[in-house]
């Protein structure tokens, strides 16, 4: 037997030919994950959430993988920019509507600490409302669709095998988001990257310090809200004793403190994140891999305001 899928695909493919269940080589191609299409799609038989586009009936393993219809998939991805073809600012990414080299926001704007930014889709209409979908409707199936257009980026960027970046990074979350909402947009886009094996690996070196929100800000308080207030994680840390004996047959007593070592720094790092729109947040990232050792930093955003 050719097919690398264990005997159940044999038997679910015979008796549901509906499923759609393509070759094990094809989904890792697709998308590096060793999971099969199977359990979204008896998962959203089970209960049923429809595409979230346009609300048809998923019936096939691939629509309840991505939570998105083919039809709707397609038309996404028909605005996904393709390797060597349409002209993009060499600093931002976003598509340029002028002969130059750079959009007006980065002529107009402060010097970056990112080396170079893609950003993928426009944040607006049917983008708009799949991302918002996701991001407050904890459509979590949609995550495997961004994933997959991360993985479509990431090979835009870097082309050539020579100047990749060591590792994945994500944007850090606000301070105690988590904690209080149960999770974060991007930090599951860091685990549906490292639990199936991203290469490069996924590494959270990075915390954000107390800052506002940047969602409620304009673009102009967003540009120095986040200035300093994105560091490298600390390490692990220990505590480092010192003895010191007062006499011959006196006890020693021992003085110490708290020692640990900030996490170490890729030379060549892929930042990512859902939104640019000033590069406040991308740069804030930037500069502080830069200030612990990092050479070159790239960014990478689903989408574009």
């Amino acid at each position: 037997m050719n097919s690398p899928w264990p005997l159940g695909r044999c038997f679910f493919s015979a008796k549901f030919p509906w499923l759609n269940l393509p070759p094990l080589g094809a989904v890792q191609r697709d998308l590096p994950f060793r999971g099969t299409y199977l359990f979204a799609f008896l998962q959203e038989r089970l209960f049923p959430e429809g595409c979230t586009l346009c609300g048809k009936i998923l019936e096939s393993g691939a629509g309840a993988f991505y939570g998105l219809c083919a039809p709707c998939r397609k038309n996404l991805e028909s605005l996904m920019p393709e390797p060597d073809t349409g002209r993009r600012c060499s600093l931002c990414g976003r598509p340029l509507i002028s002969e130059r080299e750079t959009c007006l926001s980065c002529r107009n704007g402060p010097s970056r600490s990112f080396d170079r930014a893609l950003s993928l889709f426009p944040y607006a209409g049917t983008y708009r409302n799949l991302l918002r979908a996701y991001k407050f409707g904890r459509r979590l199936s949609l995550g495997n669709f961004f994933a997959k257009q991360l993985l479509r980026g990431y090979k835009m960027l870097f082309p050539a095998t020579s100047g990749q970046p060591e590792c994945w990074i994500p944007v850090p979350p606000r301070p105690g988001k988590i904690k209080k909402t149960g999770w974060d947009q991007i930090d599951y886009l860091a685990r549906l990257l490292e639990r199936h094996g991203a290469d490069p690996p996924v590494r959270r070196c990075l915390k954000r310090l107390s800052s506002e929100n940047q969602k409620e800000l304009n673009r102009e308080r967003r540009r120095s809200n986040l200035k300093g207030r994105i560091t490298v994680k600390e390490g692990p840390r220990f505590f480092q004793a010192n003895f010191f004996k007062e006499g011959p047959g006196k006890a020693g007593t021992a003085e110490g403190s708290l020692q640990g070592k900030a996490y170490p720094v890729p030379k060549t790092a892929l930042v990512f994140d859902d939104v640019y729109t000033t590069g406040s947040t991308l740069d804030a990232c930037a500069e502080a891999l830069k200030n612990r050792g990092a050479e070159r930093v790239y960014g990478l955003c689903l989408f574009y305001d």
